[in-house]
């Protein structure tokens, strides 16, 4: 009986070596695949900065073209005497030049440059946006993660409030980008076609559905700064609150 149960205790205890050691296995193949999906993420986050700063550049390359053909008209007019028209449409393009270059201004030229193209996007697709902003220019972020955090979570928040959007005609998203007690405090409000779950801090994405892997990328900024990210969803509004 005793070699009997000193057989089994060795085969116990080889058994559960062995399944520490597929375990262990598992782990570190899910790990491995959890940073190639977040390189993979953060590589094609370069690429849309990129294509972000790329059509920024275009955009200004036409406005350009056209500021030249309406400074061409204005200097018509002041030849031809029409000098009160000549003041009326430059007053006008000098507001238009302002509001174009910054409609968003965080004395912060990075944070400016993501807010400003994605609110140009929300204008475009007929996104109502409620924003609060304050003076960002002490932020201490690297620019790569401005535009991880900022980037994703906005792209978030404008692809569901499209869904919306077709679904009842009217979409809004609150956004809160403050400094406060020394803390940056980011928070964004959208609607949502349905009711998402939420487990560690992320989405539980769809098949094809990167919001999760975004969420991701989100933490791994938050995480780097000992800061906090809260998430929260019902069956009409997705909300998330950063505090670094």
């Amino acid at each position: 009986m005793q070699n009997v149960f000193l057989f089994l205790s060795v085969g116990l205890v080889a058994i559960n070596l062995i399944l520490m050691e597929f375990m262990q296995n598992t782990i570190e193949k899910e790990e491995r695949i959890k940073i190639a999906v977040l390189t993979e993420q953060n590589q094609k986050n370069r690429i849309a900065n990129y294509q972000d700063r790329e059509e920024i550049y275009e955009r200004q390359r036409r406005k350009m073209y056209d500021y030249k053909n309406q400074l061409s008209t204005i200097q018509t007019l002041i030849k031809n005497g029409h000098t009160d028209e000549a003041l009326s449409f430059t007053q006008k393009l000098t507001e238009s030049i302002a509001v174009e270059m910054s409609a968003i201004n965080t004395n912060h030229p990075v944070v400016n440059a993501v807010l400003n193209q994605k609110y140009r996007s929300m204008q475009e697709k007929h996104i109502a946006v409620i924003l609060k902003v304050g003076d960002l220019q002490e932020i201490c972020l690297e620019e790569e993660e401005i535009v991880i955090l900022l980037s994703n979570l906005l792209d978030n928040a404008i692809r569901e409030s499209e869904k919306v959007l077709k679904n009842t005609g009217k979409a809004v998203i609150h956004l809160k980008l403050e400094c406060e007690d020394h803390k940056l405090i980011f928070a964004i409000r959208n609607p949502v076609t349905e009711k998402v779950e939420i487990e560690n801090d992320t989405i539980k994405s769809k098949r094809g559905d990167h919001h999760g892997i975004r969420l991701l990328n989100v933490k791994a900024v938050v995480d780097k700064y000992g800061g906090d990210m809260v998430l929260s969803c019902d069956e009409n509004e997705f909300k998330a609150v950063v505090i670094l």
